[in-house]
């Protein structure tokens, strides 16, 4: 592969181009619309896949998620901005997500359990940085074949600013969106929080709260993870995975 293209024929700028064209060679399209195209490359010599992303816009979050590492968030490798799109490479995560399992069955309480305190621990490590997910849902958590689960897709992620009153754009998922997120105030880990709320019920009726919510202890965990008012949910990610750790012993 001479040149690496985009959607439009066009070549990539600068390093990325080069970076792509000697190393890696293209394996499949992941996603593509007018907003974000998704790549999965396959390492020439190796073998070892990594996915590149051109999101429209700048995307400052990924900036910072270049950072820092944890076990349970998709690594970003690097990043930059050719003044039009923003230049994504990052891991591939090889497992299956939420979404994969739920077409084939509900999950147990104890497996639920260990899914959501290993997503605690990556969207911790998320909130220490003032970074809100906002589009956390059965698509975008992976777990891997050895157990590890890890959140993908920070396209809809913010950085929170404490001096913004509320979001200027709608982004997140019908039904795992929370009420803040269609103008009412800002994003905050919280945001996250009711999004959690709603994946759990998911994962253990296969539905939305709404059509029925799950009963006993982890009920009443949800229903004060997608309360309307952001003030009465859970406090943070670290509150939920303590109450989930007591309901799997």
């Amino acid at each position: 592969m001479d040149t690496v293209q985009d959607a439009s024929g066009q070549p990539f700028a600068g390093w990325l181009e080069g970076e792509l064209a000697q190393y890696y060679e293209p394996a499949a399209v992941l996603r593509r619309s007018d907003r974000k195209e998704i790549l999965l490359y396959r390492h020439r010599e190796s073998g070892q896949h990594i996915v590149y992303r051109r999101i429209r816009g700048r995307q400052p979050v990924y900036d910072s998620l270049c950072l820092f590492r944890s076990r349970n968030i998709a690594e970003v490798y690097e990043t930059t901005f050719d003044g039009r799109d923003t230049l994504v490479i990052e891991e591939y995560v090889d497992g299956v997500t939420i979404a994969d399992v739920l077409e084939k069955r509900l999950f147990t309480v104890k497996e639920m359990c260990g899914t959501i305190i290993q997503l605690c621990e990556g969207l911790h490590a998320l909130h220490e940085r003032h970074i809100i997910h906002r589009d956390i849902k059965p698509e975008n958590v992976m777990i891997q074949n050895d157990g590890v689960v890890k959140l993908i897709d920070f396209d809809s992620s913010k950085i929170f600013k404490p001096s913004v009153e509320r979001d200027t754009t709608t982004l997140g998922t019908v039904g795992y969106a929370a009420p803040e997120q269609y103008g009412e105030a800002q994003s905050d880990e919280r945001t996250d929080i009711y999004a959690l709320g709603i994946l759990m019920n998911v994962m253990l009726t296969g539905v939305h709260p709404v059509k029925m919510q799950a009963r006993g202890r982890t009920g009443k965990l949800i229903e004060k993870c997608i309360m309307v008012n952001p003030g009465k949910r859970c406090e943070n990610v670290l509150e939920i995975r303590k109450a989930l750790k007591k309901i799997a012993d």
